[in-house]
């Protein structure tokens, strides 16, 4: 096989192997790529919820940080 008929072999798997990939995916793959990380929502609200239940200030903090993020959401 020579190398023209590997490096076509390879190209067709690589196209067959996007193609079943959907485009969520490869929009979080060209991110990381490029050095970036794709924001996650639910890993994030779970990080914040589980900071604030180590708190010990009967939720003070976490009304503030809910009050920042409406205001944010108003502006």
């Amino acid at each position: 096989m020579s190398n023209d008929d590997i490096k076509e072999q390879v190209l067709k798997d690589l196209k067959s192997i996007r193609d079943k990939l959907g485009p969520e995916v490869l929009k979080e793959i060209e991110l990381r790529m490029n050095g970036q990380v794709p924001y996650d929502k639910e890993s994030a609200r779970k990080t914040v919820e589980l900071f604030l239940q180590g708190r010990h200030d009967q939720g003070a903090f976490a009304e503030k940080v809910l009050n920042a993020l409406k205001d944010k959401d108003k502006t």
